[in-house]
């Protein structure tokens, strides 16, 4: 008996890793890999453990030491890598020691100076230098205008010359940084990056100079990273990668002609002293496939939203998975940026992206990613791409990335009858593909990000977030702080295949540089899905009947054959800076909101089909629902405390097709509870609803909102929920996070309805657009121009060709401001042609009438 249990207690203690392979910078991989004589290369290493044949059999772990391991080409962790559930293959940082994985190189040429503070150096035939770091500082490239110099007026018009961003992007921006007149001092800028923002301000594009035209303008391609690519916005703009543009210290222009590295340092800095850094052309450091079906199928996309005629994208078909990898301690930086790559459009959403990252795993299963940090990368941090399951990303740092922190985006391949553009006409449902979700396995699913600490993502490219998901199903987010993002900090593409709990993330300081969006952000434009407008859905039968309503008739079902699973967003904080909070955009459908802290920009739903939003605390901008479906649309707006200027923004919210009651209209300053007259009068719904002093238990500017057991809001079916505990949880994150800044909103909701009178002319009604909710709804960028209401068919203005929910903002090339310079000047037409400029349908049009 005590020989069997002396056996057991040998068992025990079995050190938890059978087998230790060291790497170590001044190891070889002529060693053993034993921690005294440790290997050089990750490489190396993993030969090793593939030699060992002990994978999944029993624990492995390659412990790397600390140090800089510089890579010239990613690392490839393959299906002859994989762990077992039992015996997960661990790749770790030695413990408590600082281990840095990059792409960068070191520069040890010797510096010379130049001139005017100006250094160089000669790289030779190095590849084209894309980042430049010294002393572990992102330098920047030769820029006009530099680099925080805000926003720099031009030939005396201090107006940005379109819609205003909060915060300037790209840390200085101007008019004429392109212009030809600028160009001029330029001797040759083939090979310069033009940074411009898309005119909405739905983030940005970019372009590449090949030269100048015999006029002295630049010549240039790109602007195919938006999927509603535009004409880029006429103030925002920088350009770099211009040698004549080094002025300031901190920047550097590479020039690959001759070799030479120009750079400004300080005047303290020694650079043949100085650690100084490189990011050549590695845009990925760890690359984690499965095998796949050979050959690759590809996907020949015709006119998408990214303005080019055809997109080719490759569909993998995963055959055997890489599972049960732990990656764990590790710091990563040093990549490329991606501005050229970022060009596949995400199904009918705003977005295009590059599929890879720093991490990129494709064909995966059981992959973990924990304690890591990602930072000063070019692109995306992490892109988990097609079949994923059971990824888990926890307690890791993110900041001051390129673009996206994390990224889940299936295959084309697993979506039934794919469209690509927002203008796009409508399938017919009768002959597409009416099956129930997915046609493949080929998307992430049951996949959790939790505990990450996200900051500054989108440093180059706008239309970026902390996370994204795209044809991707069942992914938890839960507990991150995701602050400072140019866009959302959350952001689902698309209605494929729904399932989602977003929970326990704290939000704040979000669309910095964008505008018309939100914290959270969706779009729905499914199979399903019909264009629609203020006054509801774009097509209609001869008798004005929506098309969609045929179709929902017909398929009750059919908002759900992609996204058939509910999304739940419930106990989040979040805030937004120029958009909503929680902004549920085009088409977006089944989910449930609730027990959230919505801090300054309001919860918008517009079109779309089972959206219950209830027992939410909303501050500032109310409830937005800007573009209805005719009902029933099975939305449910109830039990909600609402404390700002407006409960509802709508043109006209008695068009939304769901139910609206139970809410709670917050006046701090009111001395009783009464029913929320104004709300019902402008809804003609809210039946139930109150509006007094909500009486508030908790300290309001301490971002407690719990109500006391006297308020009225209780007797409605509010519930109080918990107001602590979003974001990261572990001491080290909550350390470094940043908090939101809770104020009180400065307007209070007045409990009288006043209806705006709508100016009518010619048979028609029409307003200035001059709202959010009214730019958001008919996608115009910029408020200016007159909304036509209401546009009966007999109408004169209908006759001349305008229809209801046109934004008139040309006659006879003179700008319609708003509704005096609309009628003054349509009243003063006389007898001929006439041409017209109106913005239909999201999308400018032309058209003339005869008088």
């Amino acid at each position: 008996m005590k020989k069997i249990i002396t056996l057991l207690l040998v068992l025990c203690i079995v050190p938890l890793y059978a087998l230790d392979i060291h790497v170590a910078t001044n190891g070889s991989d002529a060693n053993d890999g034993t921690e005294s004589k440790p290997l050089l290369t990750i490489k190396a290493a993993q030969a090793k453990l593939r030699a060992s044949g002990l994978l999944g059999k029993e624990a492995c772990n390659i412990v790397i030491h600390e140090g800089v391991y510089r890579l010239i080409t990613p690392l490839q962790i393959t299906t002859a890598d994989s762990g077992s559930e039992q015996f997960p293959v661990v790749y770790s940082a030695a413990k408590n020691e600082n281990v840095v994985i990059t792409g960068a190189q070191l520069i040890t040429s010797k510096w010379e100076e130049f001139k005017d503070g100006i250094y160089r150096t000669n790289v030779g035939d190095l590849n084209a230098i894309d980042q430049l770091f010294v002393d572990q500082k992102r330098q920047h490239m030769a820029r006009y205008p530099n680099f925080n110099a805000g926003f720099i007026p031009t030939d005396g018009d201090p107006s940005v010359r379109g819609k205003k961003a909060g915060t300037v992007p790209f840390s200085g921006a101007a008019p004429d940084a392109w212009d030809a007149k600028k160009a001029a001092e330029w001797k040759d800028p083939t090979g310069a990056i033009l940074n411009g923002m898309h005119r909405g301000l739905w983030g940005s594009q970019h372009y590449f100079v090949t030269g100048k035209n015999n006029k002295g303008e630049l010549v240039y391609e790109g602007g195919w990273q938006n999927n509603r690519s535009a004409p880029p916005h006429k103030g925002y703009r920088m350009i770099e990668n211009v040698f004549e543009e080094l002025d300031v210290t901190g920047e550097w222009y590479h020039n690959t002609k001759d070799g030479w590295l120009y750079y400004m340092p300080e005047a303290h800095v020694n650079l043949n002293d100085t650690k100084i850094e490189a990011v050549l052309q590695i845009k990925h450091l760890i690359n984690i496939y499965g095998d796949y079906k050979q050959p690759v199928s590809e996907m020949v996309i015709l006119k998408s939203g990214n303005a080019q005629k055809e997109t080719v994208v490759k569909n993998y078909e995963t055959t055997k998975a890489v599972k049960n990898v732990h990656i764990t301690g590790i710091h990563f930086t040093g990549t490329k940026r991606t501005l050229r790559e970022t060009i596949e459009p995400l199904l009918r959403s705003d977005w295009c992206v590059y599929r890879g990252g720093a991490i990129h795993m494709r064909g995966t299963e059981n992959i973990v990613i924990d304690h890591c940090s990602f930072k000063e990368l070019g692109g995306n941090a992490v892109f988990v791409d097609s079949y994923s399951r059971n990824i888990q990303i926890k307690e890791n740092i993110f900041q001051n990335n390129g673009s996206t922190d994390v990224n889940f985006v299936g295959s084309f391949a697993a979506v039934r009858d794919p469209s690509f553009s927002f203008q796009h006409l409508p399938p017919a449902l009768d002959v597409i593909d009416t099956t129930i979700g997915p046609k493949s396995e080929e998307y992430p699913a049951d996949c959790i990000v939790e505990n990450n600490l996200m900051m500054l993502c989108g440093r180059f490219e706008k239309q970026a977030s902390g996370i994204n998901i795209s044809m991707s199903s069942r992914i938890t987010l839960r507990h991150n702080t995701i602050s400072h993002t140019p866009r959302a900090a959350i952001n689902i593409c698309d209605g494929t295949w729904g399932g989602h709990i977003i929970e326990w993330n704290d939000c704040f300081e979000t669309v910095l540089e964008t505008h018309d969006h939100g914290a959270f952000n969706s779009w729905g434009r499914d199979r399903y899905w019909f264009r629609a407008g203020p006054s509801g859905p774009d097509f209609r039968d001869e008798n004005g009947k929506a098309m969609i309503s045929y179709y929902i008739e017909k398929y009750p079902n059919a908002p759900l054959w992609d996204a058939y699973q509910t999304t739940i967003i419930r106990n989040n904080r979040m805030q937004c800076d120029h958009g909503w909070d929680i902004d549920l955009d085009d088409g977006s459908t089944n989910y449930e909101i609730y027990n959230n802290i919505s801090l300054s920009g309001g919860i918008k739903t517009r079109e779309g089909y089972h959206r219950t939003v209830t027992n939410n605390v909303i501050l500032g901008r109310g409830y937005t629902c800007n573009v209805p479906y005719p009902k029933p649309t099975n939305d449910i707006f109830e039990r909600n405390i609402l404390w700002g200027g407006t409960v509802y923004k709508s043109s006209n919210p008695t068009l939304w097709g769901g139910t609206r009651n139970f809410n709670f209209v917050h006046n701090p300053d009111s001395k009783k509870v009464v029913p929320a007259y104004g709300a019902q009068e402008q809804t003609q719904d809210d039946a139930e609803s109150l509006y007094g002093n909500v009486l508030f238990a908790g300290k309001p500017q301490h971002g407690d909102f719990t109500v006391s057991n006297k308020s009225a809001a209780l007797s409605l079916g509010f519930k109080n929920f918990p107001m602590t505990g979003f974001g990261v949880t572990s001491d080290k994150l909550k350390n470094l996070a940043r908090k939101p800044k809770i104020l009180a909103p400065k307007e209070i909701a007045s409990n009288v309805f006043v209806k705006s009178k709508l100016k009518g002319f010619m048979g028609a009604k029409f307003k200035t657009l001059e709202t959010e909710a009214e730019l958001s709804a008919t996608g115009m960028f910029d408020t200016y121009g007159v909304l036509l209401v209401s546009v009966p068919k007999n109408s004169k203005l209908a006759k001349m060709g305008f229809k209801v929910d046109d934004v008139v903002i040309e006659l006879n090339s003179e700008k319609i401001a708003d509704e005096k310079s609309f009628v003054r000047t349509m009243s003063r037409l006389n007898a001929k042609e006439h041409n017209v400029k109106v913005w239909r349908h999201q999308k400018p049009v032309a058209f003339s009438f005869t008088k």
